[in-house]
């Protein structure tokens, strides 16, 4: 007979056996490949809803501030918007949205993204309340920026749903937006014919090049006998300082650097000058030493002074606290100078410039008009904004200069038509803000993921694969071990144990794949099973529904292949024990003894491994969770080869009744009893020991109970009474607030899918980072690296960093110096606040809070600032909530683990009452002499079933035990909570189904013909 026709009659005639076995191998390849599936389709879905909402845009050319329209023409297809944060409000039902992109596009009506319009209950025809953020070119924390008028409202007519979601932002999410006309809000911004934002369709990458002066916020203005280079802001940035100087020096001319300030008093002799223009010059008519002052005519005359007289400055300064200080700057009058018209030295400054008296000003800041003589007026109306006094530049930069910079103009001379040009060509417009991003491709890159859901599945499915493939490896031996006769027979034809073993492993490797390309299709059915479930029941996990299957042929053919592999491998770790029993001792279905040393060894070795780590973490030389688990882990081996020697000696002991009969038929086949306890006990330390990590009910820290955020900035402190009264906070005894810094980007917790290009950083006051021992995100790092602090689990699962790791961010180094654990902050990166406003001087005002009220106030205080602070969009939640809202994306894993481990469970079950039926039909001929002899099928039935639970309880009491002293720390931490309704649940599930498999497989072997079996006894 030639192999191939006997490897197909063996395959027909054991069709049963094989079956199993095919079925075992295309669940693991099933489940691998599912699982590695389930990952494409997550980075896929994620990768449509970017290009679904980017539409044909590729780059996106945006400023801080405004610039021309017309800019779009020189980027070729490409469309100008203006793109805004704001909040939408339904004018009848009162409802709000916060956080809302505002759009201003072309077109003719204010639409709403669907998931917005449905969330606010608008109807086509109702009135919209929209309110963004108002434009400011002057900083708002400066001297001269208007805090108390940062938003502004707008009333539109709700058209209908927009007919495309747009959005520039990655997100999983619904997208929540406005598109209104863009010309109306121009006008309502008081920003005609600009824009900041420009969508760019096709194309290369960008530059910048077409942008003018005017585009980047730059002015040239003529003045007498010179230009004066300013900006909207009023304030020249150090790196245009630089550059504006350099092209200067390239066409020979001279750049004198300006700092002008408005002084509320000068003050020498026991008189006073209110309001006084004083300017910072680093040459004449300043004096050369920085504690000198130079006064003209009419301030000397005003003040009766001369020189060497003391004369003394009362300025207001805004400083990064939140309040308005009054400061004061001593000085020696160093020279008088004739008084002439110099207004030029100065600005302009809105409501302040342009009055006609002084009267008229509109500053930003208190002003006491009944200090304002005469006198001052008519200095006003004659010479404007010329400069009273004129101090130092070093010393007027060390009282004035701000994080905008440290001037107001420089001044070149002689006047040159061709210093603009020189200036344009010098300047890079990504330093001026004018940055170019490939919205496109950086989009593609987040829809990478934070989390690679492939790798999750697979290690969720792990257990589910090892015992898929633990019961092929069961089922193949199950039937090797049917056919020992077979093999007997062979062997005493002439056939080797090389060429018998290459007959079975040809037979494998037939239903290894054959059981892969079943397993494709079952990876099909695994994949959309895993996808439902993170649309319906682990949606925490995903935060949305728009995720649907994407087949890869890549995952597939991944999965079957790996299927073959490991069902070969475990096929051959099956033929291995292919012991050289004779020929005679096969047709006599004869066994090779086991001996009790080897797993002997091995169990006292690894049970002092588990003691020793169990009393390094004890004496907290280890971590206690990492110490306790792994100690767990090693109990649960040594726990499992302890009782493999205890089977193998036991094979051959004496009866003495129906219990150690019962013992001694569990332990006639070791093998299989120890495969049956390790399988139940493996689930069930899996499924108890992830169980006691799921999170209880959060609980916010108990300093600060709520939170907010705020979608319009907050300049001023709310702490102060000032600051209320500025903010109209009602008078809230027993409330403070932290602010924070907060510059908007991605946010970086598990709550967002898509991978954080460019993370929120917070930056908290230097009090709560000394309450709160982050002394190191001041610290020096070599290098230049900024410090920063991250949560434990954002750092570790979204950010892919480790502690003391550096990362690059938008140019500049960080280094993450300190992980919290389960914190408030996942969301967000954290720095100190002098770093964050030396790196991102433009984000102004404050945006994030935590309060500190009563626990029982807590619903009250929310009504009332929120009613309060609705301009700016304040929303406050709960601490507890916020760390409920991660909690529950941890505890979803942790279900969908659990999940996937219980069927494990069932795989382990299901091979369980395989093992079980097998061993009672091979003793049906014992059976049938018990019976003959006088046994009851009752006391059979006992025999069989007391054999069964003995391994299903083994099973289950090493599991749990082994399992309760892995999680022990971990238990305490929470407060010794332990889950063990569910869990007591889940074991006694699987406790009612080994008990109706083995009632089961006694049936089976009772019922058969018991004649038959006494004849071949």
């Amino acid at each position: 007979m030639r192999t191939s026709t006997l490897l197909a009659r063996n395959l027909a005639w054991y069709w049963r056996t094989n079956l199993a076995v095919v079925l075992g191998v295309a669940t693991a390849a099933g489940v691998l490949g599912g699982a590695l599936l389930v990952g494409d389709s997550v980075r896929a879905s994620l990768r449509d809803l970017v290009l679904a909402r980017l539409g044909g845009t590729q780059y996106v050319v945006s400023r801080n501030g405004f610039f021309r329209q017309e800019l779009a023409a020189s980027f070729g297809a490409a469309d100008p918007i203006i793109a805004i944060d704001g909040m939408v409000a339904h004018q009848s039902s009162g409802r709000r949205a916060l956080r809302v992109q505002i759009y201003g596009i072309e077109t003719q009506q204010a639409f709403l993204s669907s998931a917005l319009a449905s969330e606010l209950g608008a109807k086509p025809g109702d009135t919209l309340l929209i309110r963004v953020e108002k434009p400011s070119a002057i900083p708002l924390e400066s001297l001269h920026g208007r805090k108390e008028d940062v938003g502004k409202t707008m009333r539109m007519t709700f058209a209908g749903n927009a007919p495309r979601e747009f959005s520039l932002n990655p997100q999983q999410g619904d997208v929540r937006a406005a598109y209104v006309p863009l010309a109306h809000l121009q006008k309502e911004l008081a920003e005609p014919g600009k824009v900041n934002t420009i969508l760019v369709k096709a194309g290369p990458l960008p530059d910048g090049h077409a942008a003018t002066l005017d585009d980047l916020g730059i002015k040239i203005r003529t003045i007498p006998n010179a230009l004066s280079l300013e900006t909207d802001s009023a304030i020249i940035p150090d790196v245009l300082a630089e550059r504006a100087t350099a092209a200067a020096q390239s066409l020979d001319l001279h750049a004198e650097p300006v700092l002008t300030y408005l002084a509320n008093t000068i003050r020498a002799n026991g008189r006073e000058i209110p309001y006084s223009v004083v300017t910072a010059l680093a040459g004449p008519p300043a004096p050369s030493t920085e504690d000198g002052i130079t006064l003209n005519q009419w301030a000397a005359r005003e003040l009766n002074a001369k020189p060497g007289d003391a004369v003394t400055l009362d300025y207001y300064v805004w400083k990064s606290d939140g309040r308005l200080h009054t400061e004061s700057a001593s000085f020696r009058l160093a020279q008088i100078v004739p008084t002439i018209d110099n207004r030029d030295y100065a600005p302009a400054y809105p409501g302040i410039t342009q009055s006609n008296s002084l009267h008229d000003w509109d500053p930003p800041f208190p002003l006491d008009l009944n200090r304002v003589r005469p006198s001052d007026e008519q200095y006003w109306k004659q010479y404007r904004t010329t400069p009273k006094g004129f101090i130092a530049l070093a010393r007027g930069q060390q009282l004035w200069g701000t994080r905008f910079g440290k001037l107001t103009s420089i001044h070149i001379s002689p006047p040159s038509t061709a210093y603009a040009g020189a200036l344009r060509a010098i300047i890079d417009p990504a330093q001026m803000g004018l940055a170019i991003v490939p919205v496109r491709a950086r989009g593609l890159e987040a829809a990478q993921g934070a989390t690679d859901f492939g790798e999750y599945f697979i290690y969720f499915s792990f257990f589910l694969m090892v015992s898929a493939l633990l019961l092929t490896g069961l089922f193949f031996k199950l039937g090797v071990e049917q056919r020992m006769r077979e093999i007997g027979t062979l062997r005493a034809l002439g056939f080797s144990i090389a060429k018998i073993r290459g007959v079975f492993l040809l037979e494998g490797a037939v239903l290894a794949i054959t059981g892969a390309l079943v397993g494709m299709a079952a990876a099909l059915a695994y994949g959309e099973f895993i996808v439902f479930g993170l649309r319906t029941w682990w949606i925490d996990a995903v935060g949305t529904r728009l995720i649907a299957l994407h087949p890869s042929i890549t995952s597939l053919a991944t999965g079957a292949l790996a299927g073959i592999v490991t069902g070969l491998a475990t096929i051959s770790w099956t033929l291995r024990k292919l012991a050289p029993v004779t020929p005679r001792g096969l047709l006599a279905g004869e066994q090779k003894p086991h001996s009790p040393k080897r797993p002997l060894l091995i169990g006292i070795a690894t049970a002092a491994m588990a003691f020793i780590l169990l009393a390094a973490s004890l004496l907290r030389v280890l971590n206690q969770t990492a110490g306790f688990f792994g100690a767990g882990t090693l109990l649960l081996i040594a726990t499992l080869s302890l009782l493999t020697a205890f089977f193998n000696s036991r094979s051959s002991a004496s009866v003495r009744g129906l219990k150690t009969l019962a013992l001694r038929n569990a332990a006639y086949r070791p093998a299989r009893s120890i495969l049956c306890i390790a399988q139940i006990a493996c689930a069930t330390f899996l499924i108890v020991s992830v169980d006691a990590f799921r999170r209880g009910p959060a609980e916010g820290p108990a300093t600060y109970p709520l939170m907010a955020e705020s979608v319009l900035p907050l300049i001023h402190d709310p702490n102060t009474r000032a600051g209320r009264d500025a903010l109209n906070i009602p008078p809230l005894e027993g409330v403070r607030f932290v602010p924070f810094r907060l510059r908007p980007g991605d946010d970086a917790s598990c709550l967002n899918l898509y991978q954080p290009r460019n993370p929120r950083i917070l930056a908290p006051p230097a009090a709560f980072v000394t309450a709160n021992r982050w002394q190191s995100l001041d610290a020096q790092l070599p290098g230049g690296a900024i410090p920063a602090i991250a949560d434990a689990n954002s750092m570790t699962y979204v950010l892919h960093l480790k502690l003391g790791e550096d990362f690059m961010l938008n140019g500049t180094r960080f280094r993450i110096v300190q992980a919290l654990e389960d914190s408030l902050f996942q969301s967000e990166l954290i720095v100190s606040e002098k770093n964050f406003l030396r790196l991102f001087p433009d984000v102004e005002g404050y945006r994030f809070f935590l309060i500190d009220v009563p626990l029982q106030r807590a619903q009250q205080v929310t009504g009332t600032l929120e009613d309060a602070l609705s301009d700016y969009g304040f929303d406050i939640q709960s601490t507890a909530a916020r760390l409920a809202s991660f909690h529950r994306v941890e505890n979803t894993y942790l279900s969908t683990f659990r999940s996937l481990g219980a069927l494990g469970l069932v795989l382990g079950t299901v091979g369980l009452a395989a093992i079980l039926l097998r061993n009672a039909l091979e003793r049906r001929r014992e059976l049938a002499l018990l019976r003959a002899v006088g046994y009851r099928p009752t006391h059979l039935a006992a025999l069989v079933l007391g054999e069964n639970l003995v391994l299903l309880l083994l099973g289950l009491a090493t599991g749990t035990v082994c399992a309760l002293l892995a999680i022990a720390p971990a238990v305490a931490q929470r407060g010794g909570r332990l889950p063990v309704a569910s869990i007591g649940l889940l074991l006694a599930a699987v406790l009612a189904t080994g008990i109706a498999a083995s009632l089961a497989a006694t049936r089976a072997a009772l019922r058969s013909p018991l004649l038959a079996a006494l004849r071949s006894e």
